[in-house]
């Protein structure tokens, strides 16, 4: 998929890719970052990286995909320059931070479709739709329901939501192991590490 990609989006790709590994590679050795930086920036840069390697393929879809990165760049931003404000103001959410929230989730629902696959989007549309329609199911699994916006805020601006524990895991630990294994791919230690066994008596 990189090749596939123009040499500015792979610059763009290299770039962003170092900075991550830089960055995290800073605060987990050298000084921790703050919460909205140490979440937001993996985000951020998960969701550029994803909608140029996971592209259109018309030209004119394409268009489509900087629009999404450019959209996911401004409503993640807004959440990390605005972190302690919006924690502050939680339950009396703006409009702005609505139309923020509302904006994030339904990119993060494209993104993970084009990841994972149509399936997730049945699955995050059956699990929204009870979310607005609660009051309607069978009494075993009813809730008072919530409309559209309000579901969108919670899950983008609360802990259990998009920046919540998972982010907080990936970029905490997966993401540092991730690039310590392809580090030892690219020194030849896992060919090191098949001959082992070869050598025991």
């Amino acid at each position: 998929m990189y090749k596939e990609l123009n040499r500015f989006e792979q610059i763009v790709f290299d770039v962003c890719a170092l900075f991550l590994l830089l960055f995290y590679c800073y605060a987990a050795v050298i000084s921790p970052a703050a919460t909205q930086y140490h979440r937001g920036i993996y985000v951020i840069i998960t969701y550029i990286l994803v909608f140029l390697l996971y592209k259109s393929k018309s030209t004119l879809m394409r268009v489509v995909d900087y629009l999404l990165i450019t959209v996911s760049v401004v409503t993640i931003s807004y959440w990390i320059y605005n972190f302690e404000a919006i924690n502050y103001r939680t339950g009396i959410e703006t409009t702005l931070d609505t139309v923020m929230a509302v904006a994030g989730v339904l990119v993060s629902i494209e993104l993970a479709r084009r990841v994972v696959g149509n399936i997730f989007v049945v699955i995050g549309v059956v699990m929204l739709a009870y979310g607005v329609y609660g009051d309607y199911m069978p009494d075993l699994i009813s809730h008072a329901g919530a409309s559209f916006p309000e579901l969108c805020v919670s899950i983008f601006y609360k802990s259990d939501g998009i920046f919540g524990i998972m982010a907080n895991v990936l970029a905490t630990y997966i993401l540092l192991f991730v690039l310590f294994g392809a580090f030892l791919e690219k020194c030849g230690a896992q060919k090191s590490e098949c001959m082992w066994p070869e050598h025991w008596p």
